[in-house]
């Protein structure tokens, strides 16, 4: 440490003048710390404030975790202060401080800062100001850090279920497969049929692992295929013919793709799968749902474009984010979320773009130049 009778940041004395700052500082000590250097120790005793004359300090938090030692808690810079509640208290100090940069600090004992409070109670009312915007700040990351904890233990709990769920329906699923494959057999006429079944049926056990795979963060590098537009964009109309027939709901497609395309057929599939439901129970009565294809400057682009009420202002800001949804009864909140995911595993991007007056459009952005 070495004294330094130089200052030059005074936020924390805003409002006064330069002569007052000159007389209340003249006889306050300065003191310099190296990066790395612990300034204050948890649970010492101190009876000073500090203020920063230049440099940058971290706070930081002893935890009881041998992984995770100490949190931190904020960083603080030129015209900040810290060290207060020593004088304020007489207790130990609750956090420690340690120099994230080569440091200057100006000592202000308790004795002096009541002097100057006294002399000038403009400096009290800034002290008050920054604990104030502190605490509030505090609060803000309170919430985050609660909020963030209550997604995990719900994905912990949707993770667990996804695993008793795929043992528990592995064997029926596998029933199935073989059933629909001896159908098949019997009655080589009905094959388009049982092909479908046994597509779906591998469908939703894909569906349960992805599940997990998010609640786990795992996260799995997708099979590159090449895919002709045409054919995928149809199998995906019969899919949802019966659905829509008695809807009055208009589904359309325009590729404009003329060349085959690579991405992993299932993922992106499944992707559009989940679009296109949700536009479906959006939809009040009737409507169109319209599924656009072009690739321009080697980015594929497939949108999912509809004519619906549209997503509130109030959801958009999260709509990709966990356990986000609206209006549905029985949503889990996690389909958008995993739609994400899934298109950024082909390094690609998923985006909402609000129709006006009223509509939806979801664009799936997929490079090809990862074959």
């Amino acid at each position: 440490m070495q004294k330094n009778t130089k200052c030059s940041n005074m936020g924390f004395f805003s409002g006064l003048s330069e002569d007052v700052l000159q007389e209340l500082t003249k006889d306050l000590e300065r003191i310099q710390f190296k990066k790395g250097e612990a300034i204050i120790t948890e649970h010492s005793w101190g009876d000073n404030l500090f203020f920063i004359c230049k440099g940058k300090v971290e706070i930081n938090k002893g935890l009881h975790n041998p992984e995770t030692p100490f949190a931190q808690l904020s960083i603080l810079q030129a015209g900040d202060f810290f060290g207060e509640m020593g004088i304020i208290e007489d207790s130990p100090r609750s956090a420690s401080v340690v120099a994230l940069e080569d440091v200057e600090l100006m000592i202000i004992p308790r004795e002096a800062f009541h002097n100057m409070i006294f002399a000038y109670p403009l400096i009290m009312l800034n002290l008050v100001r920054t604990i104030s915007g502190r605490l509030r700040s505090t609060n803000e990351r309170f919430v985050e850090l609660v909020d963030e904890m209550i997604k995990k233990n719900r994905l912990m709990a949707i993770g667990l279920a996804a695993s008793k769920i795929i043992h528990d329906i592995k064997t029926p699923l596998t029933v199935i497969v073989l059933t629909a494959q001896v159908l098949e057999n019997v009655f080589p006429e009905g094959r388009e049929f049982t092909e479908n079944i046994i597509k779906q049926t591998k469908l939703i056990d894909q569906l349960v692992h992805e599940i997990l795979d998010f609640a786990k963060g795992t996260e799995t590098p997708p099979l590159i295929q090449q895919v002709d537009l045409d054919v995928f964009f149809r199998e995906l109309q019969e899919m949802y013919f019966p659905n829509l027939k008695d809807r009055k709901i208009d589904f359309i497609v325009e590729n404009r793709v003329p060349n085959y395309v690579h991405f992993d057929e299932g993922k992106i599939r499944r992707v559009l799968i989940n679009l296109i439901k949700n536009a479906i129970e959006a939809m009040p009565v009737e409507g169109e749902i319209k599924i656009l294809s072009s690739i321009s400057s080697g980015w594929l682009q497939i949108s999912v474009i509809d004519n619906g009420p549209g997503i509130p202002q109030k959801v958009q800001e999260d709509l990709f984010q966990p356990f986000v949804s609206d209006g549905k009864n029985y949503g889990t909140g996690l389909g958008l979320a995993i739609c994400k995911k899934l298109v950024q595993e082909h390094k690609g991007r998923l985006e909402y773009i609000p129709i006006e007056p009223h509509g939806s459009r979801f664009d799936i952005r997929i490079p090809q130049s990862a074959k």
